[in-house]
């Protein structure tokens, strides 16, 4: 692909950009390297491309290579008051690498890209951003990440300085970083930031990492003093392609990436065997499992989030790693559209809930699936193509464990909903007419989603009032919005637990509350589960959280919940 120049006329600013050489929409997960530089001409970037292959860098690896332009006084790193404003250009900069033209992005009214604003632009995801500096570049990319990391996943630099200015500002938040020429000073401030030890010390380099997180590391390289193509690698390899920066906090956790060529998927990619119609699915069957002539085992089905893909899915919930562990297969489905899941079920669009039941049903005839003991999950608008696909289809599955879904309704403000309006709903209150069924719902919400905290009118309050219903539990008034409950949590359960289940991030907390049916023997089936601290993400724990309570229940052949031996 050729290298765009783009202009932002409202800022002022221009930068270059790369794509690889695939087309925008892939099952496979797109990342971004944006190089900081003194001097960033078309010339200059055209020969940095051919120097270190870039080119067939970003190829291979998917990744949109960008170049900003510095302003005239060149990058502000000491973020001085009568410069220009770099730390918001470089948020814009990162924001506008979705396309090459500067015409806005079409949105619907609530402020989400359309179908086909999302089929036409790039889709690089906000953990996977890594920056390279070089220079007062390379200053500018210690002051972004020791100050502003949540928009970071890691960084390589060349030379530059951390003002002591900066330091006073800087939150000591992790980011992973390489660094060539860089001044000592520098080096101990991403030291302790990432809780980092030493751990490799040679004529080449010194390591230091982080003990429980190996991904917080400061790799220092001592041979190379300018940007090459044997350093760019190194980078990618020991750093870049190890870490991801997710949303559960302020300024964003580290984690480890998923190696998808590594996993051991089975990739069907526009598979039509289904129904006719062109759909991708991922498929993870575990070594303990393939080892084994007989047996059946649990399967996970994983929603992506609105725009994302399978890969996107697998890397941000890693239940494929989970069920490694445990025991079961997952399944990855790609949205028949490509973006979004038709979680509203709407007739005009694709019939995403028939598709997802006949590769259940697919699922079970071809792999050795237990149809007992099938549990879905999602993300956002995935997490809201769960509950709908558990709706519809209660006989196929024991229980749904969905994340950070804000549907039905509207999140950011209060709205009376008739039920019946909500076609999930309605359908699922239908089927209920043929047998009386429950389903197990593990709900997990962040304290920094918009709907948060729960009140009277709002997305999470008419969702968990519909499960209550549904599953026979009593449905108590919910606070309105001037005076919500304390936690934040709307209704105080049942039973109310507080829990720190990570190892790597112990600051994580969770607030469960535990809803129990009014049933003759009554069941724990509805869990409203905050994390404090977290925005639009999955946390590692809201998996193996998820797991460990839809693990506990089957689908009966006659449509009844029985429980998992």
């Amino acid at each position: 692909m050729a290298l765009y120049h783009k202009i932002l006329r409202d800022l002022g600013r221009e930068m270059y950009i790369y794509y690889p050489g695939e087309e925008n929409r892939t099952p496979f997960k797109t990342c971004s390297i944006t190089f900081l530089l003194d001097k960033c001409t078309e010339k200059d970037v055209n020969e940095l491309l051919e120097q270190c292959d870039l080119a067939e860098f970003a190829d291979k690896n998917r990744v949109i290579l960008v170049f900003p332009v510095p302003g005239k006084g060149g990058w502000n790193y000491k973020m001085e008051p009568d410069m220009e404003d770099d730390v918001s250009a470089f948020r814009r900069f990162q924001n506008e690498m979705i396309k090459p033209d500067d015409s806005p992005v079409e949105t619907n009214e609530q402020g989400i890209p359309t179908l086909k604003a999302m089929l036409t632009t790039w889709h690089p995801m906000n953990d996977t951003k890594y920056v390279v500096g070089v220079g007062t570049g390379a200053s500018l990319a210690y002051t972004l990440a020791a100050c502003f990391p949540e928009n970071i996943a890691a960084v390589l630099a060349i030379g530059g300085e951390l003002d002591f200015t900066v330091l006073e500002k800087a939150v000591y938040s992790p980011v992973p970083i390489s660094i060539a020429a860089g001044e000592k000073n520098t080096v101990d401030y991403f030291v302790k930031a990432n809780r980092a030890f030493l751990t490799d010390d040679n004529d080449n380099r010194t390591v230091y990492r982080n003990g429980v997180n190996p991904s917080q590391c400061v790799v220092v390289d001592k041979i190379n003093r300018k940007l090459n193509k044997e350093l760019i690698l190194k980078a990618w390899d020991e750093v870049f392609s190890k870490v991801r920066r997710i949303n559960t906090c302020v300024h964003g956790d580290c984690e480890p990436r998923t190696e998808i060529d590594k996993a051991g998927f089975e990739y069907f990619i526009d598979d039509t065997r289904l129904d006719g119609t062109p759909h991708t699915w991922f498929v993870h069957v575990p070594r303990s499992i393939k080892n084994k002539t007989s047996g059946k085992f649990p399967m996970m089905m994983f929603f992506h989030g609105g725009s994302d893909n399978p890969a996107e899915a697998a890397e941000m919930s890693k239940f494929h790693e989970l069920g490694e562990k445990e025991g079961f297969i997952t399944v990855y489905p790609w949205a028949t559209n490509k973006c979004f899941w038709n979680s509203s079920m709407e007739e005009n669009l694709e019939d995403d809930v028939d598709f997802s039941a006949k590769l259940i049903k697919f699922m079970t005839q071809n792999y050795p699936v237990d149809p007992e003991r099938v549990y879905l999950s999602g993300f956002s608008n995935g997490a809201a193509f769960a509950m709908a696909v558990a709706l519809a289809h209660p006989e196929l599955v024991a229980a749904i464990c969905p994340i950070n879904s804000n549907w039905p309704g509207d999140r950011l403000k209060a709205s009376k909903l008739d039920w019946c309006e909500v076609i999930p709903f309605a359908v699922g209150m239908e089927r209920k007419k043929e047998f009386d069924y429950r389903m197990p719902v593990w709900y997990t919400y962040g304290s920094r989603e918009p709907a948060f905290p729960v009140y009277n009118g709002s997305t999470q309050q008419h969702q968990y009032d519909f499960w209550k219903m549904y599953n026979n539990i009593e449905i108590k008034p919910t606070p309105e919005r001037e005076n919500p409950h304390p936690s934040g949590c709307g209704v105080e359960g049942d039973v109310t637990e507080i829990l720190n289940p990570s190892e790597r991030h112990p600051n994580h907390k969770y607030i469960v509350q535990r809803f129990f049916s009014r049933d003759e023997t009554p069941i724990n089936l509805y869990n409203y589960v905050i994390m404090y601290d977290k925005g639009h993400e999955v946390a590692p724990a809201d998996v193996v959280l998820g797991w460990n309570y839809v693990r506990q229940f089957r689908r009966l052949s006659d449509g009844r919940l029985g429980f998992a031996e």
